[in-house]
């Protein structure tokens, strides 16, 4: 889509940055540099009232010991491949794009880049009983963690890169590799322009190839690379159009945030509550002065947390590469070793958008339903399942039972809490029938039968992730749902970002 270009924001009468927003940035970058944490910005609690001990699971080695049982039961029933074509339908698939599951890992990345305590980076890849240690206890404050992100939907992880030097309103752009003969040849309507901007090959495996920004995460998979690339070359075809930098930053930032609230949102959340955040704003959760936002830890590291139960065990990644599990996936595995390999990414690792978004006639390919099963090798979802259960028991978040009573909901417990799971993780479950870890709860609450099914987040999820992003929307820079604030644009879903990136390999 080709964005027609404003009278206002053209020439010399193109709007400049906000003086709160440039004074702002300004601070912030100084006190990343100087290793502080931004005194305007962190994480608190959505709930403070339900902050006390009674309020959360019990505390001790016994539950640390229960919490691993329950994580090793959600590794043995990972969800594997099912032997067909992942574009056909599949009993486990929802209704929704299997792009939305890079677009809700990329949101979190935005919003959150978090520099863990010492202490609790110690045990970030242990698994089992190993991954807590008898100082292992829940934090008292949060005083001691530190989000080096603003916390607005303001796409910091995509302007946090270097701008095209032989062209300064450009973000820069990495090109794909070929080797003289050719090989792998471009897929057809690509420019060579198609991959993020990365350091020279060398044998240090922390600069080999990496990527040209601060936070490389969004470079972890092929998917979520290329969904990142997307943004780049959405700012360039903005760039295109005589928008000045700031301007088509601000334009990029505007449609963002439309996404993330009208596209994503209305697909992973209960419509209903939706439809009543956005009509009446923030009923629980409303922060109102400037400077004063966080980021809730119940959102971050619970009710947002659904990116790998979306995920799907393969994917159609493009023509060459085909019902493709994670492991292939890798940015990593198409890069090669240190010192070897490509210079770049291969040209035959650029993504078909059409198989995971409805661009053409043929269907695209699903994400999986939201449920506590996760796909992936089992290990893997062992120690996934162990980072996010130890991450809430060490934030102290509240039970999912008692943020359900909190918001005057009945709470799934003993029996429909188990029937709300797969069998195999039935008996692992049974020390949290009455006090569930929050993730797991929500988790729970989707994949409930007589609930929403895995269609999109239950009361619980739904209420605090529709409050976290309308409001983080809110308090953001050139936010659209300030009072008169002005867009040059009327909708824009991931679809759009995809088709106005496509514009730069015209």
């Amino acid at each position: 889509m080709r964005v027609e270009r404003p009278l206002e924001m053209t020439g010399s009468d193109e709007p400049r940055p906000s003086t709160r927003e440039a004074i702002s940035a300004r601070v912030r970058n100084l006190a990343i540099e100087a290793g502080a944490r931004p005194s305007d910005h962190g994480f608190g609690r959505m709930f403070p009232a339900l902050a006390a001990p009674a309020c959360r699971i019990d505390e001790g080695s016994r539950t640390l010991k229960d919490l691993a049982r329950l994580a090793a039961a959600m590794g043995a029933c990972a969800e594997a491949p099912n032997g067909q074509p992942p574009r056909r339908r599949a009993e486990g698939d929802s209704d929704i794009p299997a792009a939305y599951a890079f677009l809700v890992e990329f949101v979190l990345n935005d919003l959150v880049w978090e520099r863990r305590p010492a202490e609790e980076a110690q045990f970030a890849g242990a698994t089992g009983a190993a991954a807590f240690a008898p100082a292992f206890t829940p934090l008292g404050s949060f005083s001691a963690l530190f989000n080096r992100r603003s916390g607005g939907l303001d796409l910091e992880s995509v302007y946090d890169a270097p701008r095209d030097p032989a062209a300064v309103r450009r973000m820069l752009l990495g090109e794909v590799w070929r080797d003289p003969f050719g090989e792998p040849p471009l897929p057809p309507r690509k420019s060579p322009r198609n991959d993020l901007p990365r350091q020279p090959r060398g044998l240090d495996p922390a600069r080999d190839r990496a990527p040209r920004m601060s936070d490389a995460r969004n470079d972890a998979s092929l998917p979520l690379s290329q969904l990142h690339v997307a943004f780049l070359k959405a700012h360039n075809a903005l760039v295109a159009t005589g928008l000045s930098f700031e301007a088509a930053r601000r334009a990029l930032r505007q449609r963002y945030q439309w996404m993330v609230l009208f596209d994503l949102l209305p697909k992973i959340a209960d419509p209903q509550v939706v439809e009543a955040v956005m009509a009446e704003g923030g009923r629980l959760w409303r922060q109102d002065r400037p400077g004063d936002i966080f980021i809730p830890v119940e959102f971050w590291a619970a009710a947002f947390v659904i990116g790998r139960s979306l995920a799907r065990p393969s994917y159609d990644y493009n023509p060459r590469l085909r019902n493709a599990e994670a492991p292939a996936l890798a940015t990593r595995a198409a890069l090669g070793p240190s010192g070897c390999g490509p210079g770049g990414l291969p040209a035959d690792r650029i993504i078909a958008w059409e198989g995971f978004l409805p661009l053409e006639a043929e269907a695209p390919q699903r994400a999986r339903r939201l449920d506590t099963r996760l796909a992936g090798a089992p290990d893997t979802v062992e120690a996934l399942a162990m980072r996010h259960l130890s991450r809430g028991y060490r934030l102290g978040l509240p039970t999912g039972q008692a943020v359900a009573k909190h918001l005057g909901l009945k709470p799934l417990r003993d029996d429909t809490l188990l029937a709300a799971l797969p069998e195999a993780q039935r008996v692992a479950a049974l020390p949290f029938c009455e006090a569930t870890p929050l993730w797991f709860y929500i988790l729970a609450e989707a994949g409930d039968p007589a609930g929403p099914a895995g269609k999109h987040l239950g009361p619980v999820g739904s209420r605090i992730v529709a409050e976290a992003l309308w409001t983080l929307a809110r308090q953001s820079d050139a936010s659209i749902l300030a009072p008169g604030e002005l867009r040059d644009f009327d909708r824009f879903t991931l679809s759009d970002l995809v088709l106005l990136a496509a514009e730069e390999d015209a």
